[in-house]
């Protein structure tokens, strides 16, 4: 976002009360805290509704790259950036994969990190940790990104009457305060409101800018003149598969893997709610691809022309466009930003930190060490992120989406051994093991050369057709015992009804 917004202190007054009202929930939150357990914590009893549930599945999805990085690639893209539809569904589907058995098992078992399924199915803290290494090593930049985006969204807002070092320093202020007092209620209740104003933000902007332009008729009309080639369909199926369906296989099962959409799973409060909240989010792919769209060709027509970064400030653009007639309007949505932003940061830090904690602090150093110490570790590991986050966040880097494409092809090389622990009685550690470190590495070697595509497809669907390749391979090769078989049928197949008094 460029800081060219002309507004006056009734953006500050709105900031400042829309900030103030987050502390306040944080507070509120803590208040309805029982005790100081890891799991009211992090998880907060596992007792969250459907409808709560719902919103923070959403707000945690979309994040300051819904408004920017979606936008920009519509704008680039033209008319098939409606694939995104496609992409968001897909999502919803990979996650119905594993999310009926996972919540089972949860339940059974006290499931309170993503990384405590793994570590349970194949009796590994040696998995234990590489799962929380590659989650952290893939969230941490992209946390970065959104504290860059804050920074950014407050020098907007005020016209720079609040530098891009305040915004950071402030928003990173109020998300401390607000997840240390209320752990996982505080950042809930936070999404719920903070899902509702983005969502609304979203729609409400995108159709006063369509009419704006002058309608969907016009924009169309208007692009078949000027700009053809974004509303024409791929020339061959090498360049739609190359540009679109390797990325929609590989977003569809990294964006599942989120850590922190893996926890909300777990903090079901049954499976009704968890039901009712996977439901809604059936229309999110719709409402977001839809919205996203329609933005990115609206500024293809009003503002032609733009090419590699500079097209990702195309929403930045459209808000300057509607500043002098709609000065409140603009001042809403740029709350929505903010909504995005803060929602999807502060729930991948509360997941960040329950897996320090669960993951590393407790197998490593303090074994034994009470609940309330547990809880204590998981704080003080909130505020070092968070500070470490916002130092890195001073000096501004470029939001691109292959630091994106990266990070959901890293997260993907954890679903092999997700699902085929969770179907598959055969696989055990070292395959599992084997075929996440290799794709991982394909993925790191890849974008480190710089190679985003060979031939076909993305460095991430090679990767992951490797992985699952060696994670089977190998464990036909290396046969677990009958007795490893025949206990994990017991403890892990028997409650959905799958035989196990035969090994395979």
């Amino acid at each position: 976002m460029n800081d060219t917004y002309v507004l006056g202190a009734g953006s500050i007054i709105v900031l400042a009360s829309y900030m103030a009202a987050m502390i306040l929930i944080g507070w509120l939150a803590k208040r309805r805290t029982k005790g100081d357990s890891t799991l009211d914590y992090f998880l907060g009893g596992k007792v969250t509704g459907g409808l709560v549930l719902f919103f923070t599945m959403q707000a945690t999805q979309l994040s300051g790259n819904t408004f920017f990085g979606f936008t920009g690639i519509a704008y680039r893209t033209g008319l098939m950036w409606i694939v995104s539809i496609c992409m968001i569904s897909l999502i919803v589907v990979t996650q119905l994969s594993y999310i009926p058995r996972l919540y089972v098992l949860s339940k059974l078992n006290g499931y309170i990190t993503p990384a405590d399924f793994y570590a349970d199915r194949y009796q590994s803290n040696r998995l234990r940790l590489l799962v929380t290494g590659i989650t952290i090593v893939a969230m941490l930049p992209y946390l970065i990104i959104q504290a860059e985006a804050t920074g950014h969204a407050f020098s907007g807002l005020t016209s720079g009457q609040i530098p891009y070092w305040a915004g950071v320093a402030f928003t990173c202020t109020v998300m401390l305060i607000y997840i240390l007092m209320g752990g996982w209620r505080g950042v809930v209740w936070t999404d719920t409101v903070q899902g509702v104003l983005l969502t609304s933000a979203l729609v409400i902007v995108t159709v006063v800018v369509v009419i704006t332009v002058g309608g969907i008729p016009s924009i169309v009309e208007k692009l078949r003149i000027d700009n053809v080639a974004l509303i024409q369909a791929p020339e061959t199926l090498k360049h739609l598969s190359r540009s679109w369906l390797s990325l929609l296989v590989v977003s569809s099962i990294g964006f599942a893997m989120y850590p922190q959409a893996i926890q909300r799973v777990y903090a079901a409060k049954s499976k009704s709610a968890l039901k009712t909240s996977l439901s809604l989010m059936l229309v999110v792919p719709y409402l977001i691809g839809g919205c996203t769209l329609l933005l990115g060709l609206s500024a293809a027509v009003s503002h032609p022309g733009l090419i590699g970064v500079e097209s990702d400030r195309v929403f930045s653009l459209l808000l300057n466009d509607l500043i002098n007639n709609h000065y409140w309007l603009v001042i809403f949505v740029l709350c929505g930003l903010l909504a995005a932003i803060m929602s999807t940061a502060s729930s991948v830090i509360l997941t960040l930190a329950s897996m320090f904690t669960r993951d590393v602090y407790q197998v490593i150093w303090r074994r034994n060490s009470g609940d309330e110490g547990n809880t204590t570790a998981g704080r003080v590991f909130i505020v070092i992120l968070i500070v470490m986050v916002a130092a890195l966040s001073l000096k501004p880097g470029a939001t691109l989406w292959r630091l994106t494409e990266i990070k959901v092809e890293l997260l993907a090389q954890l679903f092999p051994a997700m699902i085929l622990g969770l179907y598959w009685p055969r696989i055990s550690e070292w395959p599992a093991v084997i075929g996440i470190v290799v794709g991982c590495l394909f993925v790191t070697v890849s974008a480190l050369l710089g190679i985003e595509r060979f031939w076909w497809f993305q460095s991430g669907v090679y990767a992951l057709a490797l992985n699952l390749t060696i994670a089977v391979a190998s464990s036909m090769i290396f046969n677990p015992s009958t007795t490893l078989q025949r206990q994990t049928r017991e403890r892990f197949f028997r409650p959905f009804k799958i035989s196990v008094d035969t090994p395979e």
